[in-house]
């Protein structure tokens, strides 16, 4: 699969395109969300309205206060099944509340670990092929 470089929404127009992906979330398939591919982070990270509109309970869901990108925020998490293009896997997400951001990160053990990734940025395309048996048709 191959997929442009996108402007990341709530940045000024003058921002550098980054390698961002739309991902179907289970239980909100008419929203693809965009998220932004974070070399940089361990786990996936959504703003917790996505668990509520996904219909996931997180109220038994371990909480963690986590510090990020100039923000401190409180995470839960829990399995959530994603699409991207044909492909459909499932791993953790951890539910951010509060999340500034308009956009999602995926992170190397919820994104990465499921997908060969190579970034082009010269030519700001990303390529992505699933790993062997890791992800099945959507």
């Amino acid at each position: 699969m191959r997929f442009p470089f996108k402007e990341l929404p709530g940045t000024l127009s003058s921002d550098y395109l980054r390698p961002a992906v739309p991902v179907i979330v289970e239980g909100i398939p008419r929203a693809p969300q965009l998220c932004l591919l974070d070399t940089g982070a361990l786990h996936n990270r959504f703003g917790a309205w996505t668990a509520e509109a996904a219909g996931i309970d997180l109220s038994d869901a371990d909480e963690q206060r986590v510090a990020m990108g100039g923000f401190v925020t409180n995470s839960r998490q829990a399995p959530l099944g994603m699409t991207l293009g044909d492909f459909t896997w499932e791993a953790p997400v951890w539910f951010c509340e509060p999340w500034p951001l308009a956009f999602h990160l995926l992170g190397q053990e919820g994104f990465f670990r499921w997908f060969n990734v190579r970034l082009r940025a010269a030519a700001y395309e990303i390529d992505i092929t699933p790993e062997r048996d890791s992800v099945t048709l959507a």
